[in-house]
């Protein structure tokens, strides 16, 4: 059995009562045989993995949304699927996103729910634009569930407030810092997920305690500046470009690789050859 004790809770755009607060971390005193541990991206889950194994007596059931929720469509899935489609087309030849329905892996959170019917759901976050979305995202989509959901925020670490840079030895460490959420924290943080649906486009940001709408082409300064009249591999102009991004606002080279080929397509920069992977084409600042 294991004992849930208590840790911080970052807001995610909605303010709590201090009542609530301390009803959530009264919550923190159940027992819990048989966990899911939840994560955003496969980099997270196999960190988290690789925590469990080295923590005995813990459930080591870990699921995973892949996915990246900084940027993208949330008012249908299918729609999100198709735009994640497109930029991943010229990412790389050897990848693509084979989803019909981006939102399929939350029907499989629940199917598994049902089916090996866990006592409680673990998300594992670190206070960035991704997962704290995915906090919201969960509330909401696993509204009017049984099992309790407990939060596992991790601090940031090489400038980037991510699950995925932490070793397994430190995520170890925070396994008695789980904290369940009490039921209006659950419920706001459902609500702000609708906010976030409603409020944002394409691209958000955390920034000032909660998500944000940014325009789609925020970032094009970085891939920008990064750019030279000498011809340059687009998988470095991506890298660079990815190494100035702040600690809780990482953009990924997919995300930064759909952003290049709206550049070229404007004019704004030029490429040496077909774009079939950032590896094997070179770009440079227009003429």
């Amino acid at each position: 059995m294991r004992n849930w004790a208590r840790m911080s809770y970052f807001s995610s755009g909605s303010d709590l009562r201090n009542s609530d607060l301390r009803r959530g971390i009264a919550m923190a005193s159940n027992l819990f045989d048989n966990p899911l541990h939840l994560t955003l991206g496969d980099s997270a889950a196999g960190c988290v993995r690789a925590a469990l194994s080295i923590a005995p007596g813990i459930s080591q059931a870990v699921m995973t949304i892949s996915d990246d929720l900084s940027h993208g469509p949330f008012d249908d899935g299918l729609a999100r699927a198709e735009y994640l489609r497109a930029c991943y087309r010229d990412l790389d030849d050897r990848w693509d996103y084979d989803k019909q329905d981006a939102f399929a892996p939350w029907l499989a959170l629940i199917e598994r729910l049902d089916r090996d019917r866990h006592d409680a759901v673990v998300i594992w976050t670190g206070e960035n634009v991704s997962e704290v979305t995915f906090l919201a995202m969960v509330c909401d989509r696993l509204a009017g569930r049984p099992e309790p959901i407990a939060h596992a925020t991790v601090p940031g670490k090489y400038g980037r407030n991510y699950v995925a840079v932490q070793a397994p030895q430190e995520l170890r460490a925070f396994f008695d810092s789980w904290r369940v959420l009490s039921g209006v924290e659950r419920t706001v943080l459902a609500q702000d997920f609708a906010r976030i649906r409603e409020e944002t486009g394409l691209l958000r940001r955390w920034q000032d305690g909660q998500i944000i709408d940014i325009p789609l082409d925020y970032y094009d300064g970085l891939l920008l500046e990064a750019c030279s009249n000498e011809w340059t591999l687009a998988a470095r102009i991506i890298g660079i470009a990815m190494g100035h991004c702040d600690a809780a606002n990482s953009m990924s080279d997919l995300f930064f690789s759909a952003r290049l080929q709206a550049l070229i397509a404007a004019g704004e920069i030029q490429a040496d050859g077909p774009q079939s992977s950032i590896r094997t084409y070179s770009i440079r600042c227009a003429a």
